[in-house]
């Protein structure tokens, strides 16, 4: 199925709120509370405090984790009659360790856009200021709240070689950040708490030092994990290199070439070739 989102039809739209600091509110995602016939919140009671801020009068009803379903025929109910609804979360974007997943498969299936307008979310932010790589990574959420879950999840992720990122509640940070010890090992992170509010906080190190640093916390917590530091193999790699010059490569077209793939280091492999190339 095709979705034309800007064809006027009626749609829902998922719209990111601040995780903090409230000059983070677009001007696009105001204009779209405003302009919706409903708005959808997982907590009624802190959307109207957000609504009140930027004087917004709107109708709200309430979709949390364990009312998805009766927001569902809510919601289709208003799009059948040709009105747009939003959906927004207390902080961030909704469905990012939030509810809406529900909401958003049925509204799919019964054949109504979904809009989701870009805004705050909080582990873009944690990994942007975390100083590890970027380039891939594995955003994981929350790991269960049974130990022994959590675990198994943990060791599912051991072998990945992306920056992983969680999310986790200030009173389990002390026994998450212990398993993440013993399972992943004494691997580089960044935690960050309280992201966008006055008191944000970066922690960058390696993982038995924030144990010992984060005995008692609060705030929202995200902890962005460096991937697996492997080993290179330069004694192989400069075997490559050999077998691109025999083949005709130009050596330093070679050394480029293999470094690039491999994720080593130009100028090691180019000193170890000047030497042995005699």
């Amino acid at each position: 199925m095709l979705q034309k989102s800007y064809d006027n039809s009626p749609s829902l739209y998922i719209v990111p709120t601040p995780i903090g600091n409230l000059e983070d509110m677009t001007t696009r995602a105001l204009k779209t509370l405003e302009s919706v016939d409903a708005i959808f919140a997982e907590d009624t009671r802190v959307t109207t405090e957000l609504l009140n801020a930027f004087h917004i009068k709107n109708k709200i009803y309430s979709c949390h984790k364990f009312s998805e379903a009766k927001a569902t025929n809510q919601i289709l109910t208003f799009l059948k009659e040709g009105k747009n609804v939003a959906m927004v979360t207390d902080r961030g974007t909704p469905l990012i360790s939030d509810p809406g997943s529900l909401v958003v498969r049925n509204i799919i299936d019964a054949g109504f856009n979904i809009i989701a307008l870009p805004g705050a979310c909080a582990f873009i932010p944690a990994l942007n200021m975390s100083g590890l790589d970027q380039d891939k990574f594995l955003f994981y959420g929350f790991l269960s709240n049974k130990e022994a879950q959590s675990i198994k999840e943990l060791e599912s992720i051991k072998h990945l070689n992306f920056t992983t990122i969680l999310y986790e509640a200030p009173h389990r940070l002390q026994k998450t950040l212990q398993n993440i010890y013993k399972i992943l090992g004494n691997r580089q992170i960044s935690i960050s708490r309280e992201i966008t509010k006055l008191h944000e906080e970066v922690f960058r190190g390696d993982i038995l030092t924030a144990i010992d640093t984060y005995k008692d916390v609060k705030g929202e917590i995200v902890i962005v994990i460096d991937k697996i530091v492997q080993e290179i193999d330069y004694d192989n790699l400069l075997k490559d290199v050999f077998e691109l010059v025999s083949l005709g490569l130009k050596a330093s077209d070679a050394i480029k070439y293999v470094s690039k793939k491999n994720d080593a280091s130009k100028n090691i492999l180019y000193n170890m070739y000047e030497v042995n190339k005699k």
